[in-house]
C-alpha cells in the first residue's frame, strides 16, 4: 500500500512535525545519557553528535591540553554515542593503566587503520588477549632485558658507522640519511636484512616505509569517514583501505619469505624472526606480524627522535659543546663511544633523556579501552566512570621546569636541585601496553647521539652568508601528518670536528 502526504498538511503543520521529531530525538538522547554511568566533566556537547566539534583534526594533543586546563586532568568527550576519556595526568594514568591494568589493556576498534587497512594485525592495535601476551613475551625475551639488548650492540655499531659515513657523503640529505639508518637497524633486528652500502634506493626498505606511513596516517584520530570527526568526508576510503591492506600483507609476507629463503640457503643472519622460526614454537602467522611490528613501530619513531636531536643541537650550541667536552675527556678521539661508557657520561646520558622529553614522538598515545565500567575517585571526592582513554603525554611533559628549553641538566642532581622525572616514565606508554622496545630505543638513541657528537659539529646553516634560523614552534607541536609528531623541516650544517674525526669516520 502506498503512503501519501495528505493535502491538508500545510507549512505550519510540517514545522510542528519537525519540532516534535527533534524533541523526541533529543529526549531519547537525554534519557540515554541519564541511564549511562556518570562521566568525568567535559565540554557540553550537542544532541546526537555530542562533542564532534570539540575533537581536533590535527595536533590533537594541543587541543586536549587546552581542554585539560579547563576541565582538569581527566575529562570526557562523546561523539555519536562513543565516549572518550582524556587523561593528562601521570598519576591518573598510572592509577588506571598500571594499577588496574587488567581492565584497561584492551584497544578500541579503529575502523580505518584497524579493521579496514589491516593494522589490527600488528601489536599496537591488537585487542588484548592470548595473542598479545604471546607476542610481548617473545619480544621481551629477545630485547626486553639489558643482557638481550647487549647482544645487538654490534649491529647498532655497524649501522651507526654507516650513518656517519653517509652524512659525510650526503650532508644535504640528512633526513634521508637518518631514515635509512633507522630503517636499516630495525630491518636487521627483525629480519636480518642488510641494506646495501651507500645511498641507493632499496625496494624492501621502501615497502616497509610505505607500510609504516600508512599505519600512522590510518590511525590518526578523526581522519576518515569511517571514524569519528568532522574531517572524515573523504570519498573512496574503502578503496584506499583495500590498497593499504594489500600493501601491508604483501610486506609482512615479503619479510617472512626473505628469512625463510635465507635460512634454506644457510645464509640467514640471526634475527628476531630467524630465531623463532628455528625454534618452531609458534605459528608463522603470529611470527610474521610480530616481526613487522618491530619495523613499522620502531623505524619511523626512531627517525623522528633523531631528527629532533639534530634540531636541538642546532638551536643549543652550548649544550652540544658541554656534551663534546665530556666525550673528549672520557672517550678520547681515537674511537667511538660504546655502551660501556654510559656510566661515565652522565651529561650525554641526560642529553638523550632530554631529547625524548623535548620532542615527544607520540604525544598522544594509542587509546586504551576498558573491559567494563570503572568507578574512579581521583582523590577529590568525584566519582567518574571511565570507558576508554586517550593519553596526552605532551601535557605531562609541559609540567617540567621551563619545558620549552632544551636543558639536559634537569636530569643531573645538584646540592640545590633534585632530578626531574625521567621522561621514559611518560613517553613509552603505560601498563600492559607499554612499548616493548623501550630499552632498545633508549640504547639506540644513546649510541647514535654520542657517536654523532663525537665526530661532528652541528650548527645553523648559512645561505649567501646569512644564518638560516630553524623553526621550532613549541614542544612536540611542530608538525603532525599523523599520530607521530615530527619537527618542521629545517636546515643545518653538519661537519667533521677535525681531520682526525673525519679519519675515524672513514676508517671505522
Amino acid at each position: 500500500m502506498a503512503w501519501a502526504v495528505p493535502d491538508s498538511l500545510h507549512l505550519s503543520d510540517w514545522r510542528l512535525i519537525l519540532i516534535l521529531t527533534w524533541a523526541c530525538i533529543a529526549s531519547g538522547y537525554y534519557i540515554r545519557r541519564k541511564k549511562s554511568p556518570r562521566l568525568p566533566p567535559g565540554p557540553r556537547g550537542l544532541p546526537i553528535i555530542g562533542n564532534v566539534l570539540d575533537i581536533p583534526t590535527e595536533k590533537h594533543w594541543l587541543k586536549f591540553t587546552e581542554l585539560a586546563e579547563v576541565w582538569g586532568d581527566i575529562f570526557s568527550l562523546t561523539a555519536f554515542g562513543q565516549t572518550m576519556i582524556i587523561v593528562s595526568s601521570l598519576r591518573v594514568a598510572e592509577d588506571l593503566l598500571d594499577v588496574r591494568g587488567a581492565n584497561f589493556s584492551d584497544r578500541p576498534v579503529i575502523p580505518m587503520g584497524g579493521e579496514l587497512a589491516g593494522f589490527n594485525n600488528v601489536l599496537p592495535l591488537c585487542h588484548y588477549g592470548d595473542r598479545v601476551r604471546k607476542e610481548r613475551k617473545l619480544l621481551h625475551q629477545l630485547f626486553g632485558t639489558q643482557a638481550a639488548v647487549e647482544r645487538v650492540i654490534p649491529l647498532f655499531s655497524t649501522e651507526i658507522q654507516k650513518l656517519l659515513r653517509n652524512i659525510v657523503l650526503n650532508p644535504d640529505g640528512l633526513v634521508d640519511d637518518i631514515r635509512r639508518a633507522t630503517g636499516a637497524i630495525t630491518l636487521r633486528i627483525a629480519y636480518g636484512y642488510h641494506l646495501s652500502d651507500g645511498l641507493e634506493h632499496d625496494p624492501i626498505l621502501e615497502m616497509f616505509e610505505t607500510a609504516g606511513n600508512n599505519f600512522f596516517i590510518s590511525t590518526t584520530p578523526a581522519a576518515f569517514l569511517c571514524g569519528i570527526g568532522p574531517n572524515g568526508c573523504q570519498g573512496g576510503f574503502h578503496t584506499t583501505a583495500k590498497m593499504w591492506s594489500k600493501q601491508l600483507h604483501d610486506t609482512a609476507d615479503a619479510g617472512l619469505n626473505y628469512v625463510k629463503t635465507e635460512m634454506a640457503a644457510g645464509t640467514a643472519e640471526s634475527s628476531f624472526l630467524s630465531t623463532l622460526l628455528e625454534e618452531k614454537s609458534q605459528e608463522d602467522c603470529l611470527l610474521k606480524w610480530a616481526a613487522i611490528s618491530i619495523e613499522v613501530g620502531g623505524s619511523g619513531t626512531a627517525a623522528a627522535q633523531l631528527e629532533a636531536f639534530f634540531l636541538a643541537m642546532t638551536l643549543y650550541p652550548d649544550v652540544q659543546a658541554t656534551a663534546q667536552r665530556e666525550l673528549d675527556r672520557v672517550v678520547g678521539n681515537d674511537r667511538l663511544p660504546d655502551i660501556s661508557d654510559r656510566p661515565q657520561l652522565p651529561y650525554v646520558d641526560a642529553l638523550c633523556k632530554e631529547v625524548i622529553r623535548w620532542h615527544v614522538v607520540a604525544p598522544l598515545t594509542f587509546p586504551h579501552r576498558t573491559r567494563e565500567d570503572c568507578i574512579y575517585d581521583r582523590g577529590g571526592g568525584t566519582g567518574t566512570a571511565a570507558h576508554s582513554e586517550e593519553l596526552a603525554d605532551y601535557s605531562e611533559c609541559l609540567r617540567y621546569a621551563n619545558p620549552m628549553v632544551f636543558n639536559p641538566s634537569r636530569f643531573i642532581a645538584t646540592e640545590s636541585r633534585e632530578v626531574e622525572e625521567d621522561p621514559a616514565r611518560i613517553c613509552f606508554g603505560y601498563g600492559r601496553r607499554i612499548c616493548p622496545g623501550e630499552l632498545l630505543g633508549k640504547t639506540a638513541i644513546f649510541l647514535e647521539c654520542s657517536a654523532i657528537l663525537s665526530v661532528f659539529n652541528i650548527s645553523k646553516a648559512r645561505e649567501n652568508g646569512v644564518i638560516v634560523e630553524p623553526q621550532f614552534l613549541s614542544l612536540s607541536a611542530d608538525i603532525q601528518r599523523h599520530i607521530c609528531s615530527q619537527v618542521l623541516p629545517f636546515k643545518c650544517d653538519v661537519e667533521p670536528r677535525s681531520a682526525r674525526a673525519l679519519n675515524l669516520i672513514q676508517s671505522s
